[in-house]
């Protein structure tokens, strides 16, 4: 599947993508009123385009895939965690604390939607298999 091999080209270009994202959404948050609406442009899934590039670059097209599907799960994982930091920023009065508890939240979710994506792929080709 993958090598354990450094490959600084794989390095520098997810930093180009995940800098440069973060860097625009700075910048979007200095520019725009609506702070609410720049939370938007936080979610950018920079690492996630940097890997299915590389993936895809370096690796196959099924490598690719397999991120995307992953990537998925956490951005499922990702509702629950924004969802958790809100409801506990109000009622624990603790940003760290509700951020742990949001980062926990986020990935045991996360796992669980990577395991149900298994699942849903699995019988979406076993009925495939059938026909």
């Amino acid at each position: 599947m993958y090598t354990n091999k450094f490959d600084f080209r794989d390095l520098g270009l997810r930093l180009v993508f995940g800098g440069a994202s973060v860097s625009i959404c700075f910048i979007m948050l200095q520019i725009i009123p609506s702070k609410s609406f720049v939370g938007i442009f936080a979610a950018f899934p920079a690492v996630m385009i940097a890997s299915v590039v590389m993936a895809g670059h370096f690796g196959n097209s099924e490598q690719a895939s397999d991120i995307a599907l992953g990537a998925s799960a956490g951005m499922l994982g990702c509702t629950f965690c924004v969802l958790t930091v809100n409801f506990c920023m109000e009622h624990l009065e603790s940003w760290g604390l509700s951020l742990v508890v949001a980062l926990s939240i986020w990935f045991f979710s996360s796992y669980a939607a990577s395991q149900l994506i298994h699942v849903f792929l699995e019988k979406i080709k076993g009925k495939r298999q059938q026909k």
